[in-house]
């Protein structure tokens, strides 16, 4: 099992809070303050790598942003994506991965 902790943040108008995500057997659990937000298969996961620190999170109806104390292992964990089609790069992975490719 992975645990996750970190800041959730589930709307603009809110403050965010203490939270952690667990990802063990295919499935993701969210938490706050000892309360289950929810459990969501993997695969009703979208997750999306929006900074260096920040992931957009989408399962099912539920949309949220979540910034990890650990982002890398929580990348690679629930399977985040970047978008690299962007011309204007969030924190510089598109214009490195252009680069080494020779793509432009």
């Amino acid at each position: 099992m992975a645990t996750f902790d970190g800041q959730l943040n589930k709307g603009e108008d809110t403050s965010p809070e203490r939270a952690h995500v667990q990802i063990e057997d295919g499935r993701c659990r969210l938490y706050t303050d000892r309360r289950r937000l929810g459990s969501w298969d993997l695969t009703e996961i979208q997750a999306e790598r929006v900074g260096v620190l920040r992931f957009h999170i989408t399962a099912g109806e539920y949309s949220f942003s979540f910034q990890p104390n650990d982002p890398t292992g929580f990348s690679d964990a629930i399977g985040a994506t970047v978008d690299l089609r962007s011309t204007k790069s969030r924190f510089g992975l598109a214009d490195r991965v252009r680069a080494a490719t020779g793509l432009n």
